[in-house]
């Protein structure tokens, strides 16, 4: 791939540590020319703990409890939320910086990015735009695993590099910021379930 960030100098990035941590943790642009930076024990976690919810809402249907449907939505509705959770990560592709949270992305240009700096209230890193809107980052910050992999700094380190040398390599057309509704196919046909089987309910009892 000629362009985005095997063109930017990330093509071999594995961000600040020890020899040792870096074969652990090594990143590289996919075949898309998309990093993708998780805290993927916590993706995990979330999801198998959603995977366990949707289990336990499988095995109330066998019951053959009447109120069944309503008992199911609760576990379902808990499965959506955490399967949510574990899309929350930044995606660095070409030209751009994309912070995932729970319902929503936000696309933020690498040209539109002024600098990257900590706030001075909370500490934690926040991206400035050149027309002065932030994005901040506190989902990334001080966690149990920072202790083990250093992931708040190699995301640090990850998009002050984007930044700094997709401006030279990737014209962009827009220096707008662009936040959108994130759809999961998963998690959305969670809630989704979560919500009909009371329906089903009603419409059986009425």
């Amino acid at each position: 791939m000629s362009s985005g960030l095997r063109q930017a100098g990330l093509d071999a990035w594995c961000g600040p540590a020890t020899p040792w941590v870096r074969r652990i943790r090594f990143c590289r642009p996919n075949r898309w020319g998309r990093l993708v930076l998780r805290r993927w024990l916590r993706v995990v976690l979330l999801r198998a703990v959603a995977l366990g919810a949707v289990a336990g809402a499988v095995e109330l249907w066998f019951t053959g409890r009447k109120d069944v449907m309503f008992a199911a939505a609760l576990p379902l509705a808990f499965a959506a939320f955490c399967w949510r959770c574990s899309l929350i990560g930044i995606v660095l592709r070409p030209g751009e910086i994309v912070r995932c949270s729970i319902l929503r992305h936000t696309v933020v240009p690498a040209g539109a990015v002024r600098r990257l700096h900590r706030d001075s209230w909370h500490g934690g890193l926040v991206l400035e735009t050149r027309a002065g809107e932030e994005v901040d980052f506190l989902w990334f910050e001080n966690s149990l695993w920072d202790l083990l992999y250093d992931f708040s700094a190699v995301c640090e380190d990850a998009m002050r590099a984007h930044a700094r040398q997709s401006r030279g390599t990737v014209h962009t057309s827009s220096t707008v910021l662009i936040r959108r509704f994130t759809w999961s196919p998963v998690g959305d046909l969670l809630a989704l379930s979560a919500v009909t089987c009371p329906i089903v309910t009603l419409i059986a009892r009425a």
